[in-house]
């Protein structure tokens, strides 16, 4: 049973609703690291201040965010959601604009804090509380002229003027998804539209984005992955249709984790974790390395093959492009390459004009993964076929798949493009990195 309290302190609140947040994901980011940090790395020092985000943006730069809820009262009953209307989790509460605006500021003058990533449950219905959350950061910055970062979750069904005040205010807008096909949001999520409260206000906000309207930048979305029983399939052509369709910056994947649900059942905790790595990485090589939906390799069950990456297993299926010489190749081919990123491989083509490649030992300097690049390279034909034996004995799966293709190419046409991602960076970089920011392909 939910508790409701009244005679909560603006800190009490804050501790209950900074906890409820932490099932948005929207400021986490693939680290390279299967299941690891996600960039949810907390300051210890403070109970206050333990869910404290040092998120990485656009750009370049980090922004110690504080994500909290407007309320964690909601009229939902989502069945991946741990605080929906028919969920015991525990004290029920929420903000007035004011309470809220006046307390960030508190952390913002101790300088524990320059951003603010703001969602809520639906506490009444939705454009109330959004309302609520638009009130709050228009206090911050016509009564606190706060200057820096704000991030909106934008509820389902709220009318277009709470959604242009939004982007007014706020630098980034998110709009979950959750599942990536109205069916199966039903499934999970049966008070939600899709199409009308949700694919609808994309379109809205990103019209508005587009024209320059505000302050926004760029809108996400997040995908719970594992409740609606989807398949890898189902997400990565969502997300590239909303990509081409839906002026979408990017996407995030939250592995639906709780070992006392019937949903999570059977499913180990690891497998669901490399699984959500595995989209991020299919993700980004949507938006950095010039990928698109029918190179990815899936299997016999449409998942992405969980033993090797996106990048290897594409590799894997087409033996005709390798080996790839280093010293002529074009930076496409190189993006290929397992083991080289957008930034090793603009080194490669810029520093081989003065002096080219003669060995692996000649590439450590590019930051290319040498252990995984070396078995699909050589150096301007130097390299035997029959060196390369992980690439040319290994054989693929037999239920692999490469090149499904239901985008309906008379649709899509020649300009294969994501709108949203023109000239943005696709890295996260911290300023005090000195490389060069990389952009979406």
């Amino acid at each position: 049973m939910a508790h409701y309290i009244r005679s909560l302190s603006p800190e009490d609140k804050l501790d209950i609703l900074t906890e409820s947040a932490r099932y948005d994901v929207c400021l986490a980011s693939c680290n390279g690291q299967a299941g690891g940090g996600r960039g949810r790395v907390r300051d210890p020092s403070s109970p206050l201040t333990r869910w404290i985000y040092p998120a990485a943006v656009p750009g370049g730069g980090m922004v110690h965010m504080l994500k909290v809820l407007m309320s964690n009262v909601c009229v939902n009953n989502c069945s991946y959601c741990f605080f929906g209307a028919r969920r015991d989790c525990g004290r029920r509460t929420s903000f007035r604009p004011e309470e809220l605006a006046a307390i960030f500021m508190k952390f913002y003058r101790a300088g524990e804090v320059n951003g603010l990533f703001l969602s809520s449950g639906i506490k009444g219905d939705a454009e109330e509380t959004m309302l609520a959350m638009v009130k709050t950061a228009r206090l911050l910055r016509e009564r606190y002229h706060f200057p820096d970062y704000i991030h909106l979750k934008v509820l389902p069904g709220v009318s277009e003027g709470l959604i242009e005040e939004a982007v007014r205010l706020a630098n980034r807008i998110s709009l979950n998804l959750e599942a990536p096909t109205g069916d199966l949001l039903g499934k999970i999520a049966p008070e939600k539209s899709f199409r009308e409260g949700i694919l609808t206000r994309m379109n809205w906000t990103g019209e508005l984005i587009r024209r320059g309207r505000g302050r926004t930048a760029s809108q996400t979305t997040q995908f719970v992955v594992g409740p609606s029983k989807e398949s890898d399939l189902d997400i990565l052509r969502t997300v590239d249709w909303i990509y081409r369709e839906r002026y979408i910056f990017r996407s995030y994947f939250s592995a639906y984790q709780n070992p006392d649900d019937p949903l999570c059942q059977g499913r180990g905790e690891g497998d669901a974790l490399l699984r959500e790595h595995r989209l991020y990485q299919s993700d980004y090589l949507l938006r950095a390395y010039g990928f698109r939906f029918p190179d990815l390799v899936f299997d016999g069950e449409n998942r992405l093959p969980l033993q090797t990456d996106p990048k290897t297993a594409w590799a894997l299926m087409h033996g005709e492009n390798y080996p790839v010489d280093i010293n002529r190749a074009s930076e496409e081919a190189l993006l290929r390459v397992p083991g080289i990123g957008p930034l090793s491989a603009s080194r490669i083509v810029e520093w081989r004009k003065e002096n080219p490649f003669r060995c692996l030992e000649d590439l450590k300097t590019t930051g290319c993964i040498i252990s995984r690049a070396a078995s699909f390279i050589e150096f301007s034909g130097k390299k035997s076929r029959e060196e390369q034996l992980y690439l040319f004995e290994r054989e693929p799966p037999s239920d692999w798949k490469v090149g499904i293709d239901p985008l309906q190419k008379e649709k899509v046409g020649a300009n294969y493009d994501y709108p949203a991602q023109r000239g943005k960076t696709v890295n996260y970089l911290s300023k005090r990195e000195k490389v060069a920011p990389l952009y979406c392909r």
